[in-house]
């Protein structure tokens, strides 16, 4: 994909995570088994090895509009010279997840994000599935398979059937987006050889353990979700707001701890769609990774195997 195209197409794959890829209130299943394409991953430890550094992950959360706090992140940890080995995301967070795994620098990405047309995703339809079927998402990656992706990426999304986490790490990449920002109710499922798949948030929204699985000795999770202002007021939409974080943010705890780097900016959702409020999102995820960066080092684990 050429490099015009390329950013054209993550603007307008941002722009639907921002209108979908909110977080989902569900119970948390046991992660389905992942593929670990032993020879990949074989090949990012000989590569670790030799720098004598350990396996980074970069772990991206799911939050809908806040994603554009994940891109301020990514730029501070260029900044300080960090390099993932391997990307897992979650809804909003699988879309950047995927620029950045693809090759895309976090301006690159930048300069996309705030340029993007939410209208050119829009794909309406009167199926009964949702109202939205996400075909245009899928397509800004179409006919590149994340396995050749410069680093090993993955996107989760959550079986609708059995309720379980669900690791995708071949294939095509905007299919996996596309699966892990199905919204229930406003996206279509997506169908997949065991059935049907929905928004990673419901069950993994900061998929800490399925970055461990791939083979990562360092974690850094970027949570934009769980640790920013709750919405004010006593209508409807604003309760059942409070109480869908409240719920879905006690499910991830438990993940979100695991992490050995927590970076988590405080973002708020109203005027998301203005390019000011854009802007401090990326500024809030740029200052939260920075702050916690700071009196971090990273170190080779000790564990022989490593």
């Amino acid at each position: 994909m050429k490099p015009l195209n390329k950013l054209l197409c993550t603007a307008a794959a941002l722009a639907a995570a921002a209108i979908t890829g909110c977080a989902i209130t569900g119970q948390a299943g046991q992660a389905a088994p992942p593929d670990l394409a032993p020879q990949r991953l074989a090949e990012v430890r000989h590569a670790a090895a030799a720098t004598g550094r350990p396996i980074v992950a970069l772990v991206l959360g799911g939050g809908g509009l806040r994603g554009f706090a994940h891109v301020g992140a990514l730029r501070a940890l260029e900044e300080a010279g960090i390099r993932p080995g391997i990307v897992v995301g979650t809804s909003a967070g699988s879309v950047v997840g995927a620029a950045y795994a693809s090759g895309m620098s976090a301006a690159q990405i930048e300069s996309a994000a705030l340029n993007l047309k939410v209208s050119s995703l829009l794909d309406f339809t009167w199926s009964s599935g949702g109202i939205m079927r996400g075909n245009k998402l899928a397509g800004w990656v179409d006919g590149l398979p994340m396995e050749q992706f410069p680093v090993r990426f993955a996107a989760v999304a959550t079986d609708l059937q059995s309720g379980q986490a669900v690791l995708i790490a071949k294939g095509s990449a905007g299919r996996a987006i596309q699966a892990s920002s199905a919204v229930p109710g406003v996206n279509v499922p997506v169908a997949y050889p065991a059935g049907h798949l929905v928004d990673g948030g419901i069950t993994s929204l900061v998929p800490v353990r399925f970055a461990r699985a791939m083979g990562a000795d360092t974690v850094i999770a970027v949570d934009i979700y769980c640790h920013g202002p709750r919405a004010e007021g006593l209508s409807v939409p604003t309760i059942l707001s409070r109480v869908m974080q409240t719920q879905s943010c006690l499910v991830a705890a438990a993940e979100m701890a695991e992490a050995d780097v927590l970076i988590a900016p405080a973002v708020s959702v109203p005027g998301m769609s203005a390019r000011d409020s854009q802007e401090r999102a990326i500024q809030a995820g740029y200052e939260a990774a920075r702050a916690a960066l700071k009196n971090w080092r990273l170190s080779r684990p000790a564990h022989p195997n490593a």
